[in-house]
């Protein structure tokens, strides 16, 4: 979405450049459809979690006040693993104490160092040491929400079994002059069996653990292989990018490398949104992102904890 808003300031400047100065020109915009974004997951282990909000117009104001103003509030998310149903709890950074804080950031992966004292933000999840509802391997996952306003949505999706890796290791840089510089690699083992996907995590040092730039494959061209695959250093969006340590770790680094099954609702709405991402000049074609939420956009998404491998870089 934001490469599509930077587009669209982009084309504007364009025309107004080219046009005669003492043109006027009218843009007519359209309404703002409003409708609810849904960001959920449940991990294999792990409670799920879901962060409920309503988009932004392309034009209107954005800042913090109306980003906290933006969460949904006072829903009913009601999750099934098709013998137990559950009802989230709602949790609000403003409602918590210093204790219940500290345990709601770990479990978020939150930075308590980086929170705004005036900030406020909400999510759905188990707010409690024993979830009712946990991810298991092979299991489908429902999730039922209703607002506040009585919308209505709903999603589906499910936890594979594993696929670990069969092996992680790092190789130097081919160019000596650069021999700080280091990219790791996996072994995958792909089932023979078509119809398999996978997303991977990368972390360094004390990073937070982020999804690579391309981080989901299909098996379509190494369905039941054994093969190894570099893949790049993971870093967030809109750093400043480095032709010649992008996608490398540095000698002495602790590189944490997380690799995960996912169903094929899950791969391809995250390749749709990271083919939207990397795309590059306004004059690039578009991209429809599927969702698989009834009734809102956004993702429920279920991810198997295959590795997550932890090893520190030597010469």
């Amino acid at each position: 979405m934001l490469n599509t808003i930077k587009n669209l300031f982009f084309l504007l400047l364009v025309a107004f450049t080219l046009s005669n100065c003492e043109r006027e020109i009218t843009v007519d915009l359209p309404d703002h459809n409003e409708k609810i974004v849904v960001e959920g997951s449940i991990e294999s282990g792990s409670p799920p979690i879901v962060y409920l909000s309503r988009n932004f117009a392309y034009f209107g104001s954005f800042d913090l006040a109306s980003f906290q103003n933006n969460f949904v509030r006072g829903a009913e998310i009601v999750i099934s693993d098709g013998i137990k149903t559950a009802t989230l709890d709602e949790i609000c950074w403003s409602t918590l104490s210093d204790l219940e804080r500290q345990i709601f950031a770990e479990a978020a992966g939150i930075d308590l160092e980086f929170v705004p004292e005036d900030f406020d933000f909400c999510l759905y999840t188990f707010f409690d040491f024993e979830p009712e509802i946990i991810g298991e391997y092979g299991k489908t996952y429902t999730m039922n929400i209703t607002t506040a306003e009585g919308e209505n949505l709903f999603a589906q999706t499910s936890i594979p079994n594993p696929a670990p890796l069969d092996s992680v290791w790092y190789e130097p840089h081919n160019d000596p002059q650069n021999d700080t510089l280091w990219r790791v690699y996996m072994q995958i083992n792909d089932p023979d069996t078509l119809g398999n996907y996978y997303r991977y995590y990368t972390q360094q040092n004390d990073e937070p653990l982020y999804p690579g730039l391309n981080s989901v494959f299909d098996d379509l061209l190494l369905n039941g292989l054994s093969l190894p695959v570099p893949i790049d250093r993971a870093q967030p969006q809109g750093l400043e990018f480095d032709f010649v340590s992008y996608g490398y770790f540095k000698t002495g680094d602790t590189v944490t490398v997380r690799w995960d099954a996912i169903d094929q609702q899950t791969y391809t709405f995250w390749a749709d949104l990271e083919r939207l991402a990397n795309s590059a000049g306004p004059f690039s074609s578009s991209t429809k992102v599927n969702f698989n939420i009834e009734g809102g956009i956004g993702i429920w998404a279920g991810y198997a904890i295959s590795s997550n491998e932890t090893f520190v870089i030597e010469e």
